[in-house]
């Protein structure tokens, strides 16, 4: 073998080793990427859970709301039309002034 041969020999060599390296690394980095994508989704899923999950409480409360909650407004016209019951049964008769 003349040294012709021996240094293509060589070259092709260390070729060959630092292309196994890169398709080694370029390899683990798809991986990582792929697993990364993965627990993405699944976070995604789990927001998508939780957000359902609060729409669903929301229209819970939002029925719920007229049956628990009172405005100011009704509560004044209630306490009005009880007062004017109550002055009716306590004040039949009008009393006499002076």
């Amino acid at each position: 073998m003349d040294g012709a041969t021996i240094a293509m020999f060589v070259f092709q060599t260390v070729i060959t080793a630092i292309i196994g390296v890169a398709s080694w690394g370029v390899k683990n980095a798809i991986g990582e990427m792929k697993s990364a994508i993965t627990k993405l989704e699944a976070a995604d899923k789990n927001n998508a859970d939780d957000i359902a999950a609060v729409r669903g409480e929301l229209g819970d409360l939002k029925a719920d709301l007229p049956l628990i909650y009172t405005t100011r407004e009704v509560f004044i016209r209630v306490a009005t039309t009880i007062d004017q019951k109550l002055d009716k049964l306590l004040y039949r008769s009008p009393a006499k002034e002076g």
